[in-house]
């Protein structure tokens, strides 16, 4: 069963338009097929709608289009244009209406710290998705003719992304769907080596109490463990299995760095989830954090109360 058969790509036509594309080139080794790029554009109030020319970015939208199907997607550009309309709620609208599997959306660089104070598109897309959401991560560099200049550039080159991925645990029951997902990904043999990563709590609390600590460590290893032998042949004897302590967020993407990962992956709210704390949340900050691409699996909606 193929997953990630049909993905919404959000553009929002800037310079990192191009390099979200080239991303989305590869992901053939996702088992995606078809490809729908969506475009929002909000019309201020008082303004006719179908005066709105959208011309422009029709054509810069056709031009992505050929660019894909050149490399074997099936594609479609939707243009959403409205009163007020709100990107991440018509991005997420688009995937319902045209029943993609999953959103594809990017972070920027410098301003991955006003979405964190502000709430920008992807991190208001990422607490409203009930889709798994797929984010690329684009960095910031200077110019090399021109210190003076910025230039946009991918984090992590996606053509590799599922060659290595960490898996994040936190046993709950989003964390228990990722799994699934990851197995289904792994069995038909889009992913390379896995390694999994929990992270048990604060270092204070081990040293205060290293008797505890250490009966922690081993009942979390059992369930790793158990989760390891759930993958084929083809992996199991070489996923890694990662116990530390400190600040989730960080220790998952440290070990991501330091185990050589090309991916991280892990449900996108776990324990102790209030929907209301999500920009604080462990996942909202990997995304912040990460400079490889993230992959996250939404939690059940109806479970979440309002």
């Amino acid at each position: 069963m193929k997953i990630f058969k049909h993905a919404v790509v959000a553009l929002d036509l800037s310079d990192a338009s191009e390099l979200i594309v080239n991303c989305v080139s590869s992901f053939h080794k996702l088992g995606t097929e078809k490809i729908t790029l969506v475009n929002v554009i909000p019309v201020p109030h008082g303004q006719d709608v179908s005066a709105i020319d959208t011309s422009k970015e029709q054509e810069q939208l056709e031009h992505y289009k050929k660019q894909l199907e050149e490399s074997g997607f099936e594609v479609d550009v939707h243009i959403r244009t409205g009163i007020h309309y709100y990107p991440p709620t018509e991005i997420l609208a688009a995937a319902e209406d045209l029943n993609a599997d999953f959103v594809v959306i990017s972070n920027r660089g410098s301003s991955k710290v006003i979405e964190l104070k502000s709430g920008g598109t992807a991190t208001e897309l990422m607490q409203l998705s009930k889709f798994p959401v797929y984010l690329i991560n684009i960095g910031i560099e200077k110019g090399k003719e021109d210190p003076n200049k910025r230039i946009l550039t991918l984090t992590h080159p996606c053509e590799d992304a599922l060659d290595h991925v960490l898996y994040a645990t936190d046993f709950s029951d989003n964390a228990y769907r990722a799994y699934k997902i990851l197995r289904d990904m792994e069995g038909n043999g889009s992913v390379g080596k896995i390694s999994i990563v929990h992270v048990q709590g604060d270092y204070s609390i081990a040293l205060k109490d290293p008797v505890s600590r250490d009966g922690l460590t081993d009942k979390n290893r059992e369930q790793l463990e158990k989760i390891r032998n759930k993958f084929s042949d083809r992996v199991r004897e070489d996923v890694d299995l990662i116990i530390t302590y400190g600040t989730p967020f960080k220790e998952i993407v440290e070990k991501a760095e330091e185990v050589g990962a090309t991916m991280i992956m892990m449900g996108s709210q776990g324990e102790g989830f209030e929907p209301s704390e999500y920009l604080g949340g462990v996942s909202g900050k990997v995304t912040r954090l990460s400079k490889f691409p993230v992959l996250l699996i939404s939690a059940e909606r109806e479970e979440i109360s309002a």
